[in-house]
């Protein structure tokens, strides 16, 4: 995300074959296997390693998966005295492979090595005890190591800057004022092409809409529970969702959200040419550079969210801590030794080398601090598949966000959605606790959640599009339906995961 607000030209693409690359024999390096999507990224040839070598004198030979089927295949016939690697790493281990893992004898337990072997990452637990819990099984055991990032991606709301001066409006802090600024984004012109063109806000479906919410005080999970008091709450019951819902639909009425919201994919939202007008008013997208050029993207800045009765309140979409991006095997001879290799990448210099490249081969760091790509990486598309290792799944290790955010120059305009996602920072809540889930629970709870998060998304567009009545009837349906489904039980589960973590 940072790097397309810094207009840094490194291409990301998802590759479509699968497979394991070849292995090289060196039989006195460790066996890494794990999953990396970049396409055109071999691990074997990527400078990243070779770096961490000359850093570490740790060496690897390298099982590398191409999707993530494949690696979730390879992950599930892993036995304890098999042919194992040494280390996962990308791993994008779930909290209930890393338990069924662990039982069977596949992974070890690091807790025991972290304070001697990996003391950069163990000062951080230390210093954040969150953290700490967030990668620890229900048994005490940290099977897997995380990333961990100061400034979590989230689902912003990104408002056009450039239409609010030409309007001469501020940004709204209510939802009373964010109407006015919708029916002036949609009435006065904005983008000055003399069309009636805008779409005041644009939204991908329900999982966005919902994100509204925090405007009446609503803020669920993905499956739409939420904690208070102790108790499982499921939001589309809350007295509040009937207004929340009649709103979305007076909002959708008076066009002042996107009419095609619930038929888009974000391949159809794309602004890909420079000449075209601008039409979106506010966006609700983790970045707004996945719509917009990044010439245009100074534009937007991210809005706080909206008060609700006076407060102000937001989902969180992903953590600080994103677990299972590291793990060490049974057939590792020295485990203090990979805890070494990975605990670089817990230090800035470790970060910097995994997100942006090496000084003085990559980039100079210039006198006032800033630093510039060479003419070298400026020119070369390929930088980030040979020389980097950033990108989904999550290395383990820390972000190198401060650092990026001193690239030369960088102007005002483009500093100022990273300096108000911090803003944005304290008011982020995580609706339900942190949970560990076995395989058992992953699949006792998923029919459930297939049927009642679908029924609930389909139910909430009928009522926005207006094929159904918001009423006392047919809120009584969609109520007794849910029963249908199994609420009751759905609900019954997250209690007990609730009451047990």
């Amino acid at each position: 995300m940072f790097k397309r607000m810094l207009c840094l030209c490194l291409a990301m693409a998802l590759c479509l074959g699968c497979g394991v690359l070849a292995e090289e024999d060196t039989s006195s390096a460790y066996v890494l296997a794990g999953l990396d999507i970049y396409e055109g990224r071999d691990w074997q040839e990527n400078d990243f390693f070779e770096r961490m070598e000359s850093m570490t004198g740790v060496k690897f030979t390298f099982r590398q998966y191409k999707t993530n089927d494949e690696w979730t295949k390879a992950k599930a016939a892993m036995e304890k005295g098999g042919d194992l690697p040494d280390v996962l790493f990308k791993a994008n281990l779930s909290q209930a492979e890393q338990m069924d893992m662990l039982e069977k004898g596949v992974l070890i337990d690091l807790a025991p090595y972290l304070a001697e072997y990996a003391p950069n990452l163990w000062a951080i637990l230390q210093q954040n005890p969150d953290y700490l819990a967030a990668i620890t099984l229900p048994g005490g055991q940290i099977v897997a190591l995380p990333h961990i990032q100061d400034v979590p991606t989230q689902n912003y709301l990104w408002i056009n800057e450039e239409w609010l001066k030409t309007l001469k409006l501020q940004a709204p802090t209510n939802a009373d004022e964010l109407v006015k600024v919708l029916t002036a984004f949609r009435d006065q012109d904005p983008n000055r092409n003399g069309k009636q063109d805008e779409i005041p806000l644009s939204f991908l479906g329900p999982f966005d809409l919902k994100f509204l919410g925090h405007v009446f005080g609503l803020i669920a999970n993905d499956y739409n529970v939420f904690e208070a008091d102790g108790q499982v709450r499921f939001m589309p019951l809350e007295e509040d969702y009937r207004l929340f819902v009649t709103w979305l639909k007076d909002l959708y009425d008076a066009g002042l959200i996107d009419r095609d919201g619930f038929s888009k994919v974000d391949a159809m939202r794309q602004i890909t040419d420079d000449k075209t007008d601008l039409t979106y008013g506010i966006v609700l997208t983790n970045s707004i550079t996945n719509l917009v050029k990044v010439s245009s993207a100074s534009q937007y800045n991210i809005m706080l969210p909206l008060e609700y009765n006076g407060v102000r309140s937001y989902r969180s979409l992903t953590d600080k801590v994103i677990r299972g991006a590291f793990a060490i095997t049974s057939a590792c001879e020295h485990p203090g030794e990979l805890l070494g290799w990975v605990d670089t990448l817990y230090t800035e210099e470790g970060a910097i080398l995994a997100t942006i490249g090496m000084v003085n081969e990559d980039y100079v760091v210039d006198g006032d601090g800033t630093w510039r790509y060479l003419d070298s990486v400026q020119g070369n598309p390929y930088f980030v598949n040979f020389a980097l290792i950033d990108g989904v799944p999550y290395y383990p290790g820390i972000q190198s966000g401060d650092f990026q955010q001193r690239i030369s120059g960088l102007t005002a305009q483009q500093l100022a959605p990273l300096k108000k996602q911090v803003e944005v920072l304290p008011y982020l809540v995580r609706p339900f606790p942190v949970y560990s889930l076995t395989h058992a629970q992953e699949a006792e709870i998923a029919p459930l959640q297939n049927q009642i998060g679908y029924y609930v998304d389909i139910q909430l567009a009928r009522w926005v599009l207006g094929e159904e009545e918001i009423s006392d009837a047919s809120f009584a349906a969609f109520e007794q339906h849910l029963m249908d489904l199994g609420l009751n039980e759905f609900m019954a589960f997250w209690q007990n995961v609730l009451d047990h973590n």
